[in-house]
């Protein structure tokens, strides 16, 4: 019985090599893939609908990059463009549609950064009801 599987995808190096195994792995298991962009943008400042739409736009156009590279691969495809930070985004997601499992990217923010905040993957392991694939950039 086909599954979904949720993806994080926000165009970034770790996030096209997470891509490129979810979308075989979507086509050996017969899996439709959702791929999801969360944004979240901070709450200070008048700015703030500026930068709402800006980060709406952004992932829209990686979501739609994504979505042609399975569709190219005969993946059935579903796109999320999520309002909440990336891990609840896609723990939400998964959640909800009872996924196989969520993948990512093992490099997303630059490593200070994630050393002191916590990384999306390392957060997703806790945080995720489902299992959680975290794929290294290819060469």
């Amino acid at each position: 019985m086909a599954r979904d599987i949720v993806i994080g995808y926000d165009g970034t190096d770790g996030a096209k090599s997470a891509l490129a195994h979810a979308i075989e792995l979507a086509k050996e298991l017969g899996d439709r893939l959702v791929i999801v962009f969360g944004y979240e943008p901070a709450l200070l400042g008048s700015e703030v609908q500026d930068l709402r739409q800006a980060l709406k736009e952004l992932g829209d156009t990686h979501l739609h990059e994504a979505e042609r590279q399975a569709r190219e691969a005969g993946v059935e495809v579903e796109l999320g463009l999520v309002e909440a930070g990336a891990v609840d985004g896609l723990v939400a997601v998964a959640d909800q549609r009872d996924a196989r499992m969520i993948v990512v990217g093992s490099y997303g923010e630059r490593p200070l950064t994630g050393a002191i905040l916590g990384s999306t993957p390392h957060k997703l392991l806790h945080r995720a009801t489902v299992p959680v694939l975290v794929v290294p950039i290819d060469d």
